[in-house]
């Protein structure tokens, strides 16, 4: 053990500039904000050695970010105890060294000071950490002696799990399936992904198998047809949703989603990822405060005018949906009754943009119907609409999954943003500018949670739903290519880290 007097004597000359304080001001209960204050420490430090790789010894970069994600520790499943129960580590001996952490390398770590100096703060703080961590690892092992070994605790605190969250945007969020197939390409398999809107239906996809076939994938998407996606509308409102421009029936991804010898739907927890699925939840008060147009569907004048036209029309009316309180999120998946969900039919709600896509689920839906009447009624909602009014790219949402456990009873997650509905001053879609805008001011809650944001600047227009082989294609090596830009950073914070020995004379 090292007594205080060995530790003041080791503890380095680093400014302290109140990064606890600064820990605080983070979104979330005390706990969760000093775990995301850790988390946002090791994210910087791992960007500022990758730009400096020569400032800081491999040695010292091990050793911190396994304090780091020591630092971390709360409630997990031992990686070697699959089915087990879970484990609530002792704090008490983790908070000295989260707290020595948070005081000493918060601040130096995250001001925008120059790379050269983060990097000389942490080398300088690097022995002391590695002291810390070393005291704090075998107190926990001894401590739960019962419960968990040194090689499940090295790997909670040294390993992270890839967390992809994938937003709304339409047909621009085609770029996803290329992001999806470079990160298998590398070898990086999503432990647990978070979809919405497009990024729900492209998340489904990639959830469905963990070595997915991504050139049947893209073959299957190239062949299809609207008939095989939406149709006119069917009627003017629905059980669970509003009415619509158009009836998205998702019909071939049913069809290609069936499982067993009578080829019935599958569920959510039916598939190789975990997955969870926004929805923005419409509350049943406010619902009652819309115009009668927005309740019901289309007048049956209007549609003699074109589809464009009658879409553009209906645009101002989803900037009101914006508002916490008109929606309120729900997660798809989160707890063990809506993971019984057909996941379809979660996809397919998340994807219903309020008053231009309907959404309604299949004959088949028995199960789904009794979960969403339950869920509606306890959340006293009027209907389901596309998550992205609520939570376009629902990082948060991720977080507290992984804290709920469901990137495989790990809560060491690393989180991977897909964003492709950016502002565009392009004069064929000037009539999203002031939704896109919306969105991106919606997200600053949502970065905060991302260690990494990959923003697909180049896509498909949001309204080109089905692009056909060559618009697929296209947007397929578009987010290859993005996602190709971003692999050093994304393999760099995957990277495992280990407790050892001291770097050696500075």
């Amino acid at each position: 053990m090292i007594d205080r007097t060995t530790r003041r004597a080791a503890t380095p000359k680093i400014p302290r500039a109140g990064g606890a304080r600064r820990a605080l001001a983070l979104p979330g209960h005390a706990e969760d904000r000093a775990r995301l204050a850790l988390h946002r420490m090791e994210r910087s430090l791992v960007r500022s050695r990758l730009a400096r790789p020569d400032l800081l010894p491999e040695a010292d970069y091990q050793n911190l970010r396994y304090a780091i994600g020591l630092a971390r520790l709360g409630r997990f499943r031992p990686f070697n105890q699959r089915g087990g129960a879970e484990i609530d580590v002792d704090l008490s001996v983790v908070l000295p060294l989260r707290d020595w952490l948070l005081n000493h390398l918060h601040d130096p770590l995250r001001l925008p000071s120059p790379v050269e100096d983060k990097l000389a703060l942490a080398r300088e703080a690097a022995d002391m950490a590695r002291l810390l961590a070393t005291e704090a690892r075998a107190a926990l092992l001894a401590s739960h002696d019962k419960d968990f070994d040194a090689e499940a605790l090295d790997r909670e605190a040294g390993r992270r799990a890839l967390v992809v969250v994938a937003g709304g945007g339409g047909g621009g969020g085609y770029v996803y399936a290329g992001a999806f197939a470079c990160l298998a390409e590398a070898g990086l398999v999503p432990d647990y992904i978070v979809g919405n809107s497009m990024g729900a239906i492209l998340g489904l996809m990639r959830a469905q198998h963990r070595n997915a076939d991504f050139d049947e994938q893209i073959e299957f998407a190239a062949g299809l047809k609207k008939s095989d996606i939406y149709s006119a509308a069917r009627r003017r409102r629905s059980e669970f949703c509003l009415g619509g421009l158009l009836y998205l029936h998702l019909t071939a991804l049913h069809q290609r989603l069936s499982t067993g010898d009578l080829r019935r739907p599958m569920r959510l927890d039916e598939l190789d990822i975990p997955l969870d699925v926004v929805v923005a939840g419409l509350k049943r008060h406010s619902y009652e405060r819309l115009a009668p147009e927005i309740q019901a569907g289309e007048a049956r004048a209007a549609r003699l005018l074109p589809l464009p036209v009658r879409i553009a029309s209906r645009l101002t009316r989803i900037l009101q949906f914006f508002r916490s309180d008109m929606v309120m999120p729900i997660v798809l998946g989160r707890d063990a009754a809506t993971r019984q969900l057909h996941a379809v039919d979660a996809a397919g709600f998340s994807a219903a943009v309020p008053s231009i896509l309907q959404y309604e689920p299949g004959a088949r839906a028995g199960a789904t119907r009794e979960i969403l009447s339950e869920l509606m009624a306890r959340h006293e909602l009027a209907a389901l609409v596309d998550g992205g009014v609520a939570d376009n790219v629902p990082t948060r949402a991720a977080w507290r999954g992984v804290a709920a456990g469901r990137a495989g009873g790990t809560r060491n997650g690393y989180y991977l943003a897909f964003d492709c509905f950016l502002p565009h001053l392009d004069p064929k879609n000037l009539w999203l500018w002031p939704i896109t805008q919306t969105v991106q001011r919606q997200m600053r809650i949502n970065r905060v949670y991302a260690d990494t944001m990959v923003r697909f600047r180049r896509t498909l227009s949001p309204t080109n739903l089905v692009p056909g082989r060559a618009g697929l294609e296209l947007a397929v090596e578009w987010g290859r290519q993005t996602m190709q830009e971003n692999l050093p950073e994304v393999r760099a914070m995957l990277a495992p880290a280990a407790l050892g020995g001291a770097a050696g004379p500075r």
